[in-house]
C-alpha cells in the first residue's frame, strides 16, 4: 500500500463500504431523491454494519476507530451522487451524535446514543440562532440554572 494515511484496514473497510452502497442504497436513490424521504430500513442496515459507530467509544456499542475511517465514510458517501442521503447520514452520525456523546452523561448516551449507534433511533440537530444560523459552537443564546428551573436568555430566527 502506497498511502501515507490509509492502512491495508482502511482500503478493506472502503471496499466493504462501497459494496454496501452500492447494494443497499444506490437502488433506492432516486425514489429517495423524488419522494424527499430517506426509506427507515436503511438507517437499521447502516447500524448494524457499525458504520454509525465509527468514532463513538466502545461502551457504547461503537468501534472507537481513527479519524480516516470517518474519511472514508464521507468520502464513499459523497459517490453515491445524493447530497440529501449523504448530508441525512453526517448530520445523523456527526452532528446529533457528536454532541451527546460529548456532552451526554451516561444515562443520556445509553439512551440515546447506543441506539443511534445501531440505527434504531434517528438524531438531528435543530437549532438556528440570528448571527450563528446552526453554528452551536457561536451560539449566543444562555441558559443559566436558577432554583430548579432555568432561564433562558437570547433570541430565535
Amino acid at each position: 500500500m502506497n498511502s501515507r494515511y490509509f492502512t491495508e484496514e482502511h482500503e478493506l473497510f472502503r471496499q466493504s463500504l462501497k459494496d454496501f452502497l452500492q447494494k443497499e442504497v444506490v437502488p433506492h436513490i432516486e425514489k429517495w431523491e423524488k419522494t424527499g424521504h430517506i426509506e427507515r430500513f436503511i438507517w437499521k442496515k447502516f447500524g448494524d454494519m457499525g458504520f454509525f459507530g465509527i468514532a463513538y467509544p466502545e461502551a457504547y456499542g461503537g468501534m472507537d476507530l481513527d479519524l480516516f475511517y470517518t474519511v472514508i465514510l464521507l468520502e464513499e458517501l459523497q459517490k453515491v451522487n445524493s447530497g440529501g442521503f449523504a448530508a441525512a447520514i453526517w448530520a445523523h452520525a456527526y452532528l446529533a451524535m457528536t454532541h451527546v456523546n460529548k456532552e451526554g452523561n451516561h444515562d443520556i448516551k445509553q439512551n440515546y446514543l447506543t441506539p443511534s449507534i445501531t440505527g434504531d433511533k434517528i438524531g438531528c440537530l435543530c437549532i438556528t440562532e440570528p448571527f450563528g444560523g446552526s453554528d452551536v459552537a457561536g451560539m449566543r443564546t444562555t441558559a443559566v440554572k436558577k432554583g430548579d428551573t432555568y432561564v433562558i436568555n437570547g433570541s430565535k430566527t
